[in-house]
């Protein structure tokens, strides 16, 4: 370390990430302060989009105190804007003037849409703390790097021994493992299973890292140069038919794995990918984008497809680029992103672009279905625990059955929070060409937004605004998205409380007004049957004949209700709903198991749209 050979920026404690020596600290009541002052322009200076020179010297301060550190070059401002966090190393400190300068070269992000550079500038007004320098290390689980002497410092937490616990530090930089093929000869049929790759460190160049959305750089030296995921642990290159299951990927510096240029019909499935600097998986055609829908160079025709994406625990991303989603399937066609478990992520959750320009029509025939995602949007604003953008190359793709809750709550922001910075589901970009179908969102800043009916299909969805579905409805529905029950038992070492499905309409409606679907947990007795109320129809009531119930048995009914904006389809909270002739002074009814199937189960629909839920118990 002292000879200057190994220089790490992440360092793990009993398989713990520690915290680099920061101020203010994570833990602080406010764990940012802002830039107060900078000769930096602001990101509205010049009308032609314009970036400044890379020369430019910067003179800032920032609303909390510093001091003249003594390494002063080794501190970094970190700071974020909107969905991407920036990085540079600071030059002189003025501890009387309380300012400090950002030395050139400014190596500003591309004009991609032309305004790419002012979310990497250290203007006044962005968040900010500062990190690394043994000056900040105050508290237990900090650490400090003598770049130096090679002294290592740190601060153990309660209950860690130094000389008992396993102390990494990683030496392997960006890529441990690589499956690279070339154009003309791609790897292929080359399959891990049950393999970890652990302890990968990542730098970011001596300039500094000035982020972009997703955990890109630009690349190229064109004039219109095209965008690529940063580094990863595991990096696929022109290589087909292979696979990465059962496996880890934790406690690395950068991205966990990315799917790049030349790759198709790759199966990532099974695996537990957490503690990353960045974002958990990057898959698909990124350029598109960076041309300003202009002249992207199209896919080659067998790339960019096929990837199966499904039953990963993606959790913890954005330790250090904040801009860190946990999966991002852009421009691919014919793949599918399943049943993967998502939460704890810095920005969204799972992204999911088409095709940015008209152009360059490829995204198609693409599924993203049955995905568990909550606390996403932990620290960037402008996203969502699913994020959909740009086009689809025509109406073949599916986004169904994904539940998305608890988003943006424990968000920081840098500005006045909109109604954008941390919704459910949020369509940006024109997205068009999906058919979204029993979706579920809430508990979000908006638990839809960016909503465009005529561009896309919409079935049987429900975005509550406020409070959440019966708790009944909900554990019904996530035993369907997340984790299938073979991966909750091997990834989570739980067991799965499954329901049985049955759609109690043919199609999509019944007489254009009506659809419902039961889920029952014949175990226990229990379940609940979900109405969606589209148009008034003919009947003001109707008697849906369940299914899967023990016939001699007596079920307690309960229901709750919901409206529906016809211009948004977002829904207000869940109201209790009386049910049937028989109703009894608390809302509820009883009806045997046999008269729930040959009869049916008696439901008003005198109210359009609204979402209804009957929940029922066998009763003891």
């Amino acid at each position: 370390m002292k000879a200057g050979k190994w220089y790490f920026r992440q360092l793990f404690v009993d398989g713990h990430r520690a915290i680099r020596a920061r101020t203010p600290n994570a833990d602080d009541k406010a764990p940012w302060w802002h830039i107060r002052t900078s000769t930096a322009p602001s990101v509205g200076y010049n009308p032609t989009n314009s970036p400044p020179p890379e020369d430019l010297m910067i003179t800032a301060s920032v609303t909390g105190p510093i001091k003249a550190y003594h390494h002063p070059h080794d501190v970094e401002l970190v700071y974020i804007a909107n969905n991407n966090g920036s990085r540079k190393f600071l030059g002189d400190i003025n501890e009387k003037e309380q300012t400090f300068t950002l030395p050139p070269p400014q190596h500003w992000n591309p004009k991609a849409f032309g305004t790419e550079w002012i979310y990497n500038i250290p203007c006044a007004g962005l968040a900010c703390y500062l990190e690394n320098a043994l000056e900040m290390l105050d508290e237990p689980g900090e650490w400090y790097l003598d770049r130096e002497t090679g002294v290592l410092t740190y601060w153990p937490r309660a209950g860690e021994d130094l000389t008992r616990d396993e102390v990494v530090a990683p030496v392997v930089p960006k890529t441990l493992l690589a499956v690279i093929g070339t154009r003309e000869r791609p790897v292929t049929n080359l399959h891990f299973k049950g393999l970890q790759v652990s302890f990968v460190k990542w730098d970011f160049p001596p300039w500094g890292y000035l982020g972009m959305a997703v955990c890109t750089m630009a690349v190229g030296g064109d004039p219109n140069p095209g965008w690529r995921f940063v580094d990863a642990s595991v990096e696929y290159e022109y290589a087909r038919s292979c696979g990465f299951t059962d496996g880890a990927i934790a406690h690395v510096g950068s991205i966990g794995l990315c799917l790049r240029r030349g790759t198709a019909d790759i199966v990532i499935e099974g695996n537990d990918i957490f503690d990353l600097g960045g974002a958990g998986i990057g898959a698909g055609y990124m350029e598109n984008a960076a041309y300003g829908y202009v002249h992207a160079p199209p896919p080659e025709p067998n790339e960019f497809k096929g990837y199966r994406i499904a039953n990963n625990h993606v959790h913890q991303c954005g330790t250090d680029d904040y801009g860190a989603p946990g999966i991002l399937l852009s421009e691919s066609r014919d793949s599918i992103v399943a049943h993967n478990l998502i939460h704890d992520t810095a920005y969204f959750g799972i992204g999911f672009a088409g095709s940015q320009g008209a152009k360059v029509p490829f995204a198609s025939n693409n599924v993203v279905e049955y995905n568990e995602i909550y606390n996403a949007m932990k620290v960037t604003v402008d996203g969502a625990g699913l994020y959909d953008t740009f086009d689809q190359a025509d109406e073949s793709t599916l986004i169904r059955g994904n539940l998305v809750h608890d988003i943006g709550l424990n968000r920081f922001s840098n500005r006045p929070v909109g109604p954008y910075s941390a919704a459910g589901i949020y369509l940006d970009g024109r997205n068009s060409g999906c058919r979204y179908e029993q979706n579920v969102s809430w508990n979000a800043t908006s638990p839809l937004f960016g909503y465009a009916k005529e561009r896309n299909t919409w079935v049987d969805n429900i975005f509550l605004s406020t409070g959440s579905p019966p708790r009944e409805f909900l554990e019904a529905v996530q035993s369907r998205a997340g984790l299938e029950p073979a991966y909750e038992r091997s990834l989570l070492n739980i067991e799965s409380k499954p329901y049985d499905y049955y759609p109690l309409t043919k199609g999509a409606s019944t007489n254009d007004s009506w659809t419902a679907y039961e889920f029952n947990r014949p175990q226990t007795g229990q379940g609940v049957v979900e109405v969606f109320v589209h148009a008034e129809g003919k009947a003001d009531s109707v008697q849906l004949k369940l299914r899967g119930l023990e016939a001699s048995a007596r079920y307690e009914m309960q229901g709750y209700a919901s409206a529906v904006n016809r211009d948004t389809l977002q829904s207000p909270d869940v109201a209790p709903l009386p049910l049937g002739k028989n109703v009894s002074a608390s809302g509820g009814s009883t009806m045997t198991g046999g008269e729930l199937m040959e009869q049916g189960m008696p439901v008003s629909l005198a109210k359009a749209p609204q979402i209804i839920w009957i929940v029922y118990q066998r009763a003891k």
